[in-house]
This record gives structure tokens, C-alpha cells and sequence, in this order.
């Protein structure tokens, strides 16, 4: 019986923990669909993200693939963004998404946050680069 009961004490503190983590990072979501406009005059030419795609890879930089792929795709389906700029987004996603939540999670089981961040964040912006540079799917771009 104790151990049931250190269990479900143990779940509880773990439930508050990612709720404590996830609830505010939605409502930042929130906040900046509201200001799109705004995030939308920035620019990513460096990686070849306009701004029209600057929305998408927002989202799933803070929420994530699984709670961000609807916002993702109708943004990239209702933006004039283009199949490359696409690919370089997902690209930069596979490696970097939900980068504050799933660091955050990471670090109250007790990872290094410094080392998630900095290496997930740089790999992620090397490879992007690197790509954008190559000039893959630069033909047939639609």
C-alpha cells in the first residue's frame, strides 16, 4: 500500500511539474499568434525563412511538433511560402523542436540544460545553413 501511495504522490508532483512547464508556454503561444503581424516583419534570409515562414518555425520551436503540426501546416498551407522555405522549416524542426519544453522537461529529471540547448540549437541552425547553401530543391521550387 505505501508504495501505491509514494506513487501516486510521486505522479502527482511530476503532473504539477510539466503542467507548471506546458501552461505557460502555451499561453507565450497565444500571445504571439496575436502578435503575428509583427514576428512576421523579421527575416531569416540566412537560412532561407522568409518571413511568411517565420510563424511555423515560432510554433514549433516553443510547442513542438505533435502539439504544433495543425498550426504548422495550415500556416505554411495558407502562407506564400514556398516548397524549399518548407523543407528548410522542417529541417530546422526535426532537430530543434519544442526546444524550451522538452528542455525544461529534460531538466527536472534532471539533464544538463546548457548542453541540450547549445547543442540542439547549433545543430540545428548548421545543418539548416548548410542545406539553404547546398541548393537543395532549388529547382522545381513551386
Amino acid at each position: 500500500m505505501d508504495i501505491i501511495l509514494i506513487a501516486l504522490k510521486d505522479s502527482l508532483r511530476l503532473t504539477l511539474m510539466l503542467f507548471i512547464i506546458v501552461m505557460p508556454l502555451t499561453i507565450s503561444y497565444e500571445y504571439l499568434k496575436h502578435r503575428q503581424k509583427d514576428i512576421e516583419k523579421r527575416h531569416f534570409s540566412v537560412f532561407g525563412i522568409s518571413h511568411s515562414g517565420l510563424v511555423p518555425l515560432i510554433t514549433g520551436i516553443i510547442i513542438g511538433l505533435t502539439y504544433g503540426a495543425g498550426i504548422i501546416i495550415h500556416s505554411i498551407r495558407t502562407s506564400n511560402v514556398s516548397k524549399r522555405e518548407a523543407f528548410l522549416i522542417l529541417l530546422f524542426l526535426s532537430i530543434c523542436h519544442a526546444i524550451i519544453e522538452d528542455t525544461l522537461i529534460f531538466v527536472v529529471i534532471g539533464a544538463n540544460t546548457f548542453i541540450l540547448l547549445a547543442f540542439r540549437f547549433a545543430l540545428a541552425i548548421i545543418l539548416t545553413w548548410l542545406v539553404y547553401k547546398s541548393g537543395v530543391m532549388k529547382t522545381g521550387d513551386g
